[in-house]
C-alpha cells in the first residue's frame, strides 16, 4: 500500500526521535542529573568551606610565628599553604564527587534506561566526564578563592601577595581538580561501586605514595612522584608545596596527571561496551 506524504513524513519524524541524542544534548542531560543531586552541591560546599577552614588554621599558625618572630614571615606563602589545602581536603571532596557521580546510576539500576536513551556508551562517558570536570574546576577555583580571602584577614599585613601568581594557582587547582574529575569518573565506571572508588581513589591520591616514601628506598620514593596525587600538587603549587620536593618538575606532572586520567577513561570505556549493564 503506498504511503501518503503526510504519513512519510510522520515516519520520518518518529525515525529522527528515535535516533540517539546529540552530544550537546547528552552534556545537558548529565549536567541536569548532577545539579539535581543534593550530593554534588555537598561535595562543592565541603571543599569551599574546607579549605577557608583550613587556611584558617595555617592563617593563625603562620601569624602566632610571626608576631613571635617577624622573620617568619619571610617563609610564609600563600601558594604553599593553599597548594596544602587542596592536597588534603578538596582533592577528595573532587574523588568523592566523581565517584556519586560515575556509580550512582549503577547503584540504582537506572543506568539500563540510560543507556537505552544514549545506547553510545563512548557518548554517555564522556559528557559525564565533562560536566563533572567542569564542576570540579569551578569547585577548584572558587575553593582557592575563598582560601585566599581568609589567609588575606590573617597575613595580609605580614606577607607579599603576588595577585597573578595567586590566580595561576587557582586555574592550576581548577585544571588539576578537573583531571582528576575525568580520572575518578572513570575509575568509578569501571568499578561501579561508590566504595570502591572511593576507597581506590584515596590509595592513589595519599596511601600509596605515603607508604612509598615511608620506605626509604630511593627508587620508590621518586617513584611516588609518578602517582596522581604528589604528580598533582606539584602541578598546581609550581614547586612550592612545603612538605615535599618532587624529583620532577614542571610539564612532567601535569603529563602525569592528564595520563592518569586518559588511561581511566579507557579502561572505563572498555568496561562499558564488554559487560552487561
Amino acid at each position: 500500500m503506498t504511503r501518503t506524504e503526510p504519513e512519510r513524513r510522520a515516519g520520518r519524524a518518529e525515525a529522527t526521535a528515535a535516533r540517539p541524542t546529540g552530544f550537546g544534548r547528552e552534556v545537558a542531560a548529565e549536567w541536569v542529573r548532577q545539579s539535581s543531586l543534593r550530593s554534588t552541591w555537598w561535595c562543592v560546599a565541603a571543599a569551599v568551606l574546607g579549605l577557608a577552614l583550613f587556611a584558617a588554621m595555617m592563617g593563625f599558625s603562620s601569624l602566632s610565628r610571626i608576631t613571635e618572630n617577624a622573620v617568619e614571615a619571610d617563609s610564609s606563602s600563600f601558594v604553599q599553604l593553599l597548594s596544602q589545602g587542596h592536597f588534603y581536603i578538596v582533592q577528595f571532596t573532587v574523588l568523592t564527587l566523581a565517584a556519586l557521580a560515575a556509580t550512582g546510576e549503577f547503584g540504582n539500576g537506572s543506568v539500563t534506561s540510560t543507556l537505552l536513551w544514549t545506547p553510545r556508551r563512548g557518548r554517555l562517558l564522556a559528557a559525564r566526564s565533562l560536566v563533572t570536570a567542569g564542576i570540579a574546576f569551578v569547585t577548584g577555583v572558587v575553593a582557592t578563592a575563598a582560601g585566599v580571602a581568609v589567609l588575606a584577614v590573617f597575613l595580609g599585613r605580614y606577607v607579599d601577595v603576588d595577585v597573578l601568581e595567586l590566580m595561576g594557582t587557582g586555574v592550576s587547582a581548577g585544571a588539576c581538580m578537573a583531571l582528576f574529575a575525568v580520572l575518578f569518573v572513570g575509575l568509578g565506571t569501571a568499578l561501579r561501586g561508590t566504595a570502591g572508588t572511593i576507597t581506590v581513589g584515596f590509595l592513589l591520591l595519599l596511601g600509596v605514595p605515603l607508604v612509598m616514601q615511608l620506605s626509604g628506598v630511593t627508587f620508590l620514593d621518586d617513584l611516588a612522584a609518578l602517582l596522581p596525587g604528589l604528580a598533582g600538587i606539584e602541578f598546581y603549587a609550581g614547586g612550592d608545596v612545603g612538605f615535599y620536593t618532587s624529583p620532577h618538575d614542571g610539564v612532567v606532572n601535569v603529563a602525569t596527571v592528564v595520563g592518569w586520567a586518559v588511561a581511566a577513561q579507557i579502561v572505563a570505556l572498555a568496561e562499558l561496551r564488554v559487560r552487561d549493564v
